[in-house]
């Protein structure tokens, strides 16, 4: 994990990504750690609310209140398949970003 960080981050400061090259190094750096950030953040919330789906209510109700107002939320009608559908175009514009902050140009050398 930190060697793949060392390369990624050194091809972003040496201007060998496309977003780093038609920008800035710094706004490319920063993209890539938002959209890397914003991903865990999506796909933690898609396996809680996918895994609280077959759990009774009552059972967290008292002890994790918000949890409960959420899922009570999410998992009314066809809202969990609704999120679910939205998430993943979510997903796409994220790793669209992270691709553009973080993918190597095609002669890259570092």
């Amino acid at each position: 994990l930190i060697f793949s960080v060392v390369i990624v981050m050194g091809m972003i400061i040496n201007k060998q990504t496309k977003l780093s090259l038609e920008a800035h190094p710094a706004l490319a750096a920063v993209v890539i750690w938002v959209a890397i950030l914003w991903l865990s953040m999506v796909e933690g919330g898609q396996g809680a609310l996918v895994g609280l789906a077959p759990i009774n209510f009552d059972l967290y109700k008292e002890s994790h209140p918000v949890t409960y107002k959420s899922t009570h939320i999410a998992h009314r009608g066809d809202n969990l398949d609704r999120y679910l559908l939205g998430r993943q175009f979510m997903v796409v514009l994220i790793v669209f970003c992270t691709n553009m902050a973080g993918g190597p140009l095609p002669r890259a050398t570092l």
